[in-house]
């Protein structure tokens, strides 16, 4: 598996880091527009994207004040309120539209390079993954993510390098997936996901 991480980690595409255009949150606008709501949800609609970021700003200003201004704090700040968020306005939208909102939050949730947790499970259900396999596709994945990041600094900004990068170490990521799953699990894995298109673009911070 070392020998995973280093092949992951040896790609080097670098590239200028462009000023960075500032960080953008989900716009909820165009959810708003998909899930067709009454008069009534609209209104409950608006007061909760409202609150929800108002409460953000007013978080990210006393994290800023206290010097402590991160990353890591501000991915967390973002998908904790954005989790509270979409449990708020499931309380009042139908089954249908409540598939729509996770759908929608789980494809734009900043900070989110790799494919979900739902469709990582999915795999290791649909593909009948034993401990060992299970393990080393874990551990495949965990490599993927921090090499990615690790490249960060190559990227930070520019979305053309995100990408090249992403697609380059998911190329490793395959590669290294073929050597644990059977022909017929592999095939089934590159069906799955189909399911979930590049996610790196998410990763801004």
């Amino acid at each position: 598996m070392k020998k995973l991480v280093i092949l992951l980690m040896a790609t080097t595409l670098f590239f200028s880091c462009s000023e960075e255009k500032g960080r953008r949150g989900i716009d909820f606008d165009k959810l708003k527009g998909q899930l067709q709501l009454t008069e009534d949800q609209v209104a409950k609609y608006d007061a909760i994207v409202t609150k929800s970021e108002e409460e953000r700003k007013k978080q990210f200003e006393e994290m800023k004040a206290s010097g402590k201004m991160n990353r890591k704090g501000f991915m967390k700040i973002m998908k904790t309120s954005f989790k509270k968020q979409e449990e708020e306005l499931q309380a009042f939208l139908s089954e249908e539209q409540q598939v729509l909102v996770h759908e929608f939050m789980k494809r734009n949730m900043p900070g989110q390079s790799d494919y979900s947790d739902e469709l990582k499970a999915e795999v290791i259900q649909t593909l009948a993954l034993d401990s060992a396999q299970t393990v080393k596709y874990k551990a495949v994945n965990q490599a993927f993510t921090k090499a990615y990041r690790d490249a960060h600094d190559h990227y930070h900004g520019n979305g053309e390098a995100a990408n090249m990068y992403w697609n380059q170490f998911n190329e490793d990521r395959k590669a290294a997936l073929q050597k644990i799953f059977t022909e017929e699990q592999y095939a089934q894995y590159l069906e799955l996901i189909k399911k979930e298109s590049y996610r790196g673009q998410n990763e801004r911070g």
